[in-house]
Parts: structure tokens; sequence; C-alpha cells
């Protein structure tokens, strides 16, 4: 018996550097789900280029869409692609699951939330019916489709009692590199103002030290030297952390592999630098924000401070820890003064790479509900507004500042954009993601040179 054929594909901007950066780790979770339900039955394949040639080369029996809110208008054109070769499509991801409203009927179905168990549903589904009859669709919790003009969506699926219940993702199905990823967690404990990420996983909740251990060593195996922690905050627990901290450094892992994770300021104090630094953590990711203590708070909440900022990236420094910071501009009541804050924090403070972004609205956020009070986005809207890369869409990119101009706003991104590039050509030549180099400038140099060739085009 043939197998049946499944294909699921990121619908990402490939023109952007940043977004072809990172593997697909979650369509690789969902690929493992799919291998363990049903071991014989369907052969799975992940990509995220060249849809055309995929559905003709490959010929899928389904296709399994994920995106983010910026690229929802790129999940559409490729779902009528797929829908004009007569091939269903199923879609997921953080989109849809915190804007349930915004399904087309490019769509045949949408899966919230967790996707392991729903997409087993949906592909038991088509195995006994080669379709999705809506009467299947409407028994499967928490998922969102169409009944002729109306849009049904169905009682939630509960979270994942026991993260590691569900199986490990096939890596293998990735592109080969020697700089691998992996969550050991879902969630996070803080509720950023701009941030869907803890909205979409609802609560914490933890891989086991042993699980964690059992990837580390598979992405050794498949040739891993750099291993960077997906969670949104690996030191979440810091009980945990001890575990997995001294497990590794007991073995041979800190001679074999590196690793990086994302922390808050708030959460790094000497023990748990220390903790990293023992399991050779090399770089470490901070959502630093904002160098004023009134936008910190609207951003962050209470509880965390400038000062916090400060002390955190000084302890990460004295444990050998390059200390990487994002920063956000833009917020509504935000002057220019309360920006140059920021920029005189970035300036003065021992960073290694610096990443800079203007406040953008995301669905399910506080933002979100902000900007929609303000009739700035809707369920309709051009989703190509809510693209963080300023430079390349600054000119469409929704703003939200009451207190600065859209040619003002420009011009401050730009003036931090330089000092960017001052910080990160310092520290980048000893920087121990210098390996992803090469193919971030190779990207980088395509994106500035459409953007020349665009903009020496009428608009239309």
């Amino acid at each position: 018996m043939n197998r049946l054929k499944l294909l699921l594909f990121s619908s990402i901007d490939e023109r952007s550097e940043v977004e072809t950066r990172y593997a697909p780790i979650g369509l690789a979770g969902l690929a493992a789900g799919v291998n363990r339900d049903f071991p014989d039955a369907w052969e799975v394949r992940i990509a995220n280029g060249n849809l055309p040639a995929l559905l003709r080369d490959f010929a899928p029996d389904v296709v399994g869409l994920s995106c983010v809110s910026q690229n929802y208008h790129i999940a559409q054109a490729q779902a009528r692609i797929c829908r004009a070769a007569s091939i269903p499509v199923l879609l997921g991801g953080v989109h849809i699951s915190m804007l349930p409203a915004s399904l087309t009927p490019d769509f045949t179905a949408a899966g919230l939330d967790e996707g392991e168990a729903t997409l087993s549903d949906f592909l038991r589904i088509f195995q006994e019916c080669r379709g999705f009859p809506v009467d299947r669709l409407a028994a499967v919790p928490g998922v969102v489709f169409f009944d002729g003009d109306r849009r049904i969506q169905t009682a939630p699926r509960p979270p994942v009692a026991n993260l590691d219940s569900i199986p490990i993702p096939r890596h293998d199905l990735l592109p080969p590199s020697s700089h691998r990823y992996l969550f050991t967690s879902r969630g996070c404990p803080y509720r950023c103002a701009f941030c869907a990420s803890s909205r979409f996983w609802h609560k914490v909740r933890f891989h086991s030290p042993d699980r964690v251990l059992e990837e580390i060593h598979l992405l050794v195996g498949l040739g891993a030297r750099l291993i960077s922690f997906y969670d949104d905050l690996f030191i979440a627990d810091i009980k945990r952390l001890a575990e997995i901290a001294g497990r590794i450094a007991a073995s041979d892992l800190p001679q074999r592999v590196k690793f990086t994770c994302s922390v808050r300021a708030n959460t790094v104090t000497e023990p748990a630098a220390a903790l990293l630094k023992s399991m050779n953590v090399v770089s470490c990711g901070l959502g630093l924000e904002s160098g004023n203590p009134e936008i910190l708070t609207f951003l962050k909440g209470k509880g965390i401070t400038v000062e916090h900022n400060r002390q955190a990236v000084e302890i990460l420094k004295r444990q050998g820890i390059k200390a990487n910071a994002s920063f956000v501009i833009g917020s509504p009541h935000e002057t220019v003064e309360q920006m140059m804050d920021t920029y005189r924090f970035i300036r003065d403070t021992p960073l290694d790479l610096v990443d800079i972004y203007v406040l953008t609205p995301f669905p399910g956020t506080p933002v979100w509900d902000l900007a929609r009070e303000r009739g700035l986005v809707s369920d309709d809207m051009d989703w190509s507004r809510l693209n963080v890369n300023w430079e390349v869409g600054g000119d469409r990119a929704i703003l939200l500042s009451e207190t600065v101009t859209r040619e003002e706003m420009a011009r401050m991104y730009a003036r931090f954009r330089r000092l960017r590039f001052r910080k990160n050509i310092k520290a980048v030549w000893s920087h121990p993601l210098l390996r992803d180099l090469p193919a971030i400038l190779w990207k980088t140099s395509q994106e500035r040179m459409a953007r020349c060739f665009r903009g020496a085009s009428p608009r239309k």
C-alpha cells in the first residue's frame, strides 16, 4: 500500500534574512507526532521555499501551512495555489491561534494552539474519508473551519499536560547544520505587552532533564557544535536549570558543544549565571526593551527596572558569557528623549550583539488591543504591515507612537541602526555566532539589493 504524503510548509518571507535563519523546529515536532501516530501511513516532508515545485515533485495529499501574523497574506496566497491543485490545506501557528476570526475560505481548516494531537486528528479523518467532511471536523477540539459561509470554531483542546509525552522533533528532516535549536519548555511566566508567545502557550510547562539530555545527545550526533535553547525563558525554573547544568557539566558535552539561551534581566543572578557557565553557555539573549523606566514598565510590567537590565549584562559578562539584547522604540507615549535614554543605554553598556525594533501590534497582545481601539488594525487588514523590519517596510508599518511622526520615527530608527552596526561589528568577530555570519551577510545583501530594485521602480 502506497503511503500518503504530507507536506509541512513554513510560510515565511523568503527575502528576509532573519526569517530564513531559523529552522522550523515546530514543524519537525509535528512530523514526529505523525510518525508516532501513523508509523507507516504517511511520508512527511518539511520545506519553506518554491511551493509550486514541491507540489509537482512531491505531490502531497495534504499540505500543512504554519505562519506568523506578518506573513498571513503569504500563507493565504500559498493556500490558493494548493487549492487550485485540489490539495486540502491545513493551517496552524501563532497567528490563527490568536485570531481565529481571520480564517478565510482559502484554507480547509485550521488547528489552534498546540498542534500535535490536532494534526493527527486531521490526518485520521483524511485517511478514512479522503477529505475533510464538516461533520467530522466539528468533532475535533480546537479547530476552526467553514461550513458554507459560516465560520465554525470548536471548543478548545486542553494543553498537553506532560510535555515528555510529545516525541522528540524529527531534527533529521531539517537542513543539516552545526548550529541546532531545541525547545526544553513551552510558555513564559511573564506577560510583556507586545509578546504573543505567553498567550499562545497559556501556561509554563517543562520537559524533564532526562528528555532534555536525550535531545541534546541526538543533536550532537547529528553534528551540532552549537545548540540554542529556543525557550522563551530557559532559566524560568532554577532547580531544573541546576539539574540540567549539573548533568551536562559532569559529562563530556561541554567539550563537544556550546550553548546559547534566552534569559530575562531580573532572573539573572550570580548563581544562575554560574550554572549557565558550567554547562558551557557562551551567549545569552535578553529582551531589555528600553533604557527608560516609564517605557520599560509599559512594555514589561512592574518588577523589572533599568538597573536590572544593567546588572544582568554585568553579571553575564563577569562569567565570560556574551550578552546580546533587543530593544523596542515607538511606544504610544514615548518621547524622543525617552528613546534617547535607550540609545544611551545601548551605547554605554558592554553589550555584544544588539537588535532594535519599532513596537508592532501582534494579535493576542495588549498592544494589539490598543491598536484595534484606535482603528489601526483589524481581522482582515493588510498583514504585511506588521513586518517588524522597518528598513524594509517602515513607510507602511503600523505606527503606534502618538508623539512623533512617521518621518521622525524613521530617522530615529536609522540612528539606532547605525549604533547597532557599530556595536555589532566590534563584537561579532569574537562571538560564538560568528559561524552564522557568512549566511547572514549573504542573505542581508540579497535583501538590500531587492530593496534597491524595488525602490527604483515606480510605486503602484
